[in-house]
Parts: C-alpha cells; sequence; structure tokens
C-alpha cells in the first residue's frame, strides 16, 4: 500500500473517530479536564483522548463496539479535581480506588450512557479495584488505559534523562559507554 493511500485510510480512522466523540469532547465539562495534570506533564483531558483513540481502533480491529469504547474512553477520568493535591483538601487518599465511581456518576449526570460505557468506565482501573471488566470493551480500554499512563510516565522521565550526562546524542540508549 503506498504513502497516500495509508495516509488517506488513516486520515478516514481519525474522520470516523472525530465524529463518534465530537458531542462528547465538545462539552464544556468535558473540556474542563484539560486544567488537570495526570499523568507526570500529560494533562488529564490529553490521556483520555489517547486512551479514547487507541481503544477506538483496537476494538474497530477487533470487531468489538468501538463507539462505545471511544466516548467511555473519553470519559474514564471525568472527576475534574487534581488528583495529586485533594488528599490534602478531602483526606481522600485512594484516588486510585474511588475516582471510577466518581467519573462515572459525572459522566452519567452529562451524557445518556449505555451499558457498556458504563462498566468501561467503572471498571478501568481493574485489577487496583476489585470490580472486574465485564464486556470486552472494558477489557480492551482498561489496558489501554495502563498502555497510555505508562507511555506518558516515560515520556515525562525520558525528558528530564535527557538532561543527565547518562544520555547523550551519540548513545541515545542511555548507556555510557565507558562501562
Amino acid at each position: 500500500m503506498g504513502f497516500k493511500r495509508l495516509s488517506e485510510k488513516k486520515s478516514r480512522y481519525y474522520k470516523e473517530y472525530y465524529n463518534e466523540i465530537c458531542s462528547v469532547l465538545d462539552d464544556p465539562v468535558v473540556q474542563k479536564m484539560a486544567d488537570y495534570r495526570h499523568h507526570s506533564s500529560t494533562g488529564c483531558l490529553q490521556h483520555c483522548v489517547n486512551v479514547s483513540f487507541f481503544s477506538y481502533m483496537a476494538c474497530r480491529k477487533l470487531g468489538l463496539d468501538a463507539s462505545s469504547a471511544a466516548r467511555a474512553g473519553l470519559l474514564h477520568d471525568l472527576y475534574l479535581y487534581d488528583w495529586h493535591t485533594q488528599a490534602q483538601v478531602d483526606g481522600n487518599h485512594l484516588h486510585g480506588l474511588t475516582h471510577p465511581k466518581q467519573a462515572l456518576l459525572n459522566a452519567m449526570s452529562r451524557f445518556p450512557l449505555n451499558k457498556k460505557e458504563r462498566d468501561i468506565i467503572k471498571t478501568h482501573m481493574w485489577p487496583i479495584t476489585i470490580q472486574m471488566p465485564s464486556c470486552a470493551e472494558s477489557w480492551v480500554v482498561t489496558f489501554v488505559d495502563k498502555y497510555c499512563s505508562t507511555c506518558e510516565f516515560l515520556h515525562h522521565y525520558e525528558k528530564k534523562l535527557r538532561g543527565r550526562s547518562v544520555y547523550s546524542k551519540k548513545n541515545p540508549e542511555g548507556w555510557r559507554e565507558d562501562r
């Protein structure tokens, strides 16, 4: 497949994805997620878009409900506070355990959600929470969320490592040549 055909195919997927999520993404409360830092230097909205898009593509490839995965992926962290500092405000040190329920309540107050979307949001923190996903789309979003979180974390610290003597342009893998 030539580059032009591949580029046109990718463009078509982006357009299809955007059509699935535009009504959610354009909501002012969802846009407010951009105000909160999430993993390292990634904002909450950007993280949710990452999870949503990659979940959409994976579900599409697997023949699953890509629309539900995309919508719920976008809403899975709709809790609207900075979890890094919230414990100082309300004493809740269990953000990882409690935010799926808060995100689900927030999402249900703004959007009609189907059963799969509710399950995806409620169970995306498995295995930290004991509630296991009950549909294939929930499993996809759960694993994509872990993958995106890891990539965002590593990207942040990879940028920090570039400034240290361990990393050099001659040796981008980060290993010193004098070992």
